[in-house]
């Protein structure tokens, strides 16, 4: 059996061992990702592109917090061209942390919360999901990171936001998207144009927000709105071909073990579970296994489903360091 990961196999090698999807020639993409990726392809510089993918991630992402995000300029991007995935990869990771470092620059100011990576290429767009194309998102995830990632894995960038008095520090999700999923059951990770990483600090973004906006005075980093419009994404996710991939539980079905923290509730939350929801994918896992089956429809052997966490934006326990590290944030000299 052939290992998961790339080893020290260079990204130009890792390339050549992609294939042709045979169901993607006989069924295409969607007529939104086939236009995006046909006007990506052709743009004549980065800028143009990071407009072009703005456009599409601000009406097409499923993300409320991405599509904010795009909607006002909010995003860094690195585009990897062919030119720079067939060549070495020193160049290629000198790029990637070039961009990175013009993203954490921005979001100090208060300016950028999201960071996308996207290796831009038609190869990659029509490859098969298979083995050779996680090998290939394992070294690409492995150069942004400088340690080498292994499949199933949750790894995290850091951001920080410096504004007069505090200096505060974020976790930041490393997260898989793809052409790949267009189509396929976890179309909610899909993106024209090949494969990409993205990083965005919800809890980064929401204390931006309420530096620009009035919100109450019991929601000092803007984290119940964070959590308001997570909630509402997530129950208002479109079914794919297996079904919706994430929903909010009842509060009848798995009770909650804290006391909510709206008050009032919004009338169309007051019935739901503010502490955990269903997922039919870990939405922090950084590269999914399950990404690189062909399947179209969800594979049964993945099991019915995972319980994912929501208290990372509300339950400041001593237990719960996601809420400080993720949500909101770590006061920090340094």
């Amino acid at each position: 059996m052939q290992p998961d990961s790339a080893g020290e196999q260079s990204v130009s090698l890792l390339m050549d061992d992609l294939v042709d999807d045979p169901w993607r020639v006989t069924h295409g993409f969607t007529p939104e990702v086939q236009r995006c990726s046909d006007k990506l392809f052709c743009a004549a510089s980065d800028e143009r592109r990071g407009d072009i993918l703005s456009e599409w991630l601000a009406q097409h992402q499923p993300c409320i917090f991405g599509k904010m995000a795009a909607r006002k300029g909010g995003v860094e991007f690195c585009f990897l061209t062919d030119d720079d995935l067939l060549g070495s990869d020193l160049p290629v990771q000198r790029k990637i942390l070039s961009c990175r470092r013009a993203w954490r620059e921005t979001a100090l100011r208060g300016e950028r919360s999201a960071f996308v990576i996207v290796a831009l290429s038609e190869r990659i767009t029509v490859a098969l999901p298979n083995l050779a194309a996680k090998r290939l998102a394992l070294k690409l995830a492995s150069l942004y990171l400088c340690a080498q990632v292994q499949p199933d894995e949750v790894k995290q960038d850091a951001l920080f936001l410096e504004a007069a008095g505090f200096r505060r520090r974020w976790r930041v999700g490393v997260n898989y998207f793809s052409s790949h999923g267009d189509g396929r059951w976890w179309k909610d990770h899909r993106i024209p144009g090949g494969m990409a990483f993205s990083m965005n600090s919800v809890g980064h973004m929401a204390l931006c927000q309420r530096a620009i906006k009035k919100y109450d005075d019991s929601d000092p980093r803007g984290l119940l709105w964070a959590l308001q419009v997570a909630m509402q994404l997530i129950d208002d996710t479109t079914p794919g071909i297996s079904g919706r991939n994430t929903r909010l539980f009842e509060l009848s079905e798995v009770a909650a073990t804290l006391r909510c923290p709206f008050s009032p509730p919004p009338r169309n939350l007051q019935t739901k579970n503010f502490c955990v929801y269903e997922g039919q994918y870990h939405t922090d896992v950084t590269v999914p296994s399950e990404y690189f089956d062909p399947c179209i429809e969800r594979p049964a052997s993945l099991g019915l489903r995972t319980d994912l966490d929501l208290t990372y934006l509300h339950n400041d326990a001593p237990d719960n360091p996601d809420y400080r590290e993720i949500g909101a944030g770590v006061d920090t000299e340094n």
